[in-house]
């Protein structure tokens, strides 16, 4: 099992939208995944409710229970991703440690710019394995885009696609969908589909 987990401090940058819809995306390409939620809001259990699915799996545990988890689940899922909450430096950090993969989620604005920049400061210190992901950017590149790609580029490994500010994701939230089920041949669920790709392969699934 490879674990993947998205952190950030900053609150209200898609990072929940962005698990739940990557985890749908890998599952259409057959793998069994599996959303470890440790954020006490549960908005992956919301989903997980609504959605009314087996797959992906979705479990809401602390964030101690989280080592167990992953050890007693290890031969169960070819992908956990990890869901962690908004300001909540410790969990953030204990989650990252477990991960193969730790994906700072991000939007492209001042103050997310600056802490995700404290989050991979602390990570290079760690060695931890990092990648950025700018969600709600402009639907079409453009002078401002390019700009905030340059500054966190300049932070390290940015994923080779972004998730745009678009209503498809939170219509397809609200039905318990992922975009590539909610509108397949959507420009979201081109985003995500790429988004994913990128991940599962620098993970070494795909």
């Amino acid at each position: 099992m490879r674990v993947a987990a998205a952190v950030q401090l900053k609150g209200g940058t898609g990072k929940s939208t962005a698990i739940l819809n990557a985890a749908v995306a890998a599952a259409a390409r057959g793998l069994s995944v599996a959303i470890a939620d440790t954020d006490p809001q549960a908005s992956s259990a919301m989903w997980a409710a609504a959605r009314g699915r087996d797959a992906p799996f979705v479990t809401s545990i602390a964030a101690r229970q989280l080592p167990g988890w992953l050890a007693e689940n290890e031969a169960a899922f070819d992908l956990t991703l990890v869901d962690t909450p908004a300001h909540d430096t410790d969990t953030l950090a204990d989650a990252a440690k477990l991960a193969d993969l730790a994906i700072i989620v991000t939007e492209p604005t001042y103050l997310a710019n600056a802490v995700a920049a404290r989050i991979q400061a602390a990570f290079v210190q760690e060695d931890i394995e990092y990648a950025i992901l700018l969600t709600r950017t402009p639907s079409q590149l453009n002078r401002r885009l390019n700009h905030w790609l340059a500054l966190h580029r300049q932070l390290g490994t940015v994923v080779d696609a972004h998730l745009s500010y678009r209503v498809a994701y939170q219509d397809a939230v609200a039905l318990g969908l992922g975009v590539v089920e909610y509108e397949p041949e959507g420009p979201a669920a081109q985003e995500v589909r790429s988004a994913t790709d990128w991940i599962l392969k620098k993970l070494e699934l795909i």
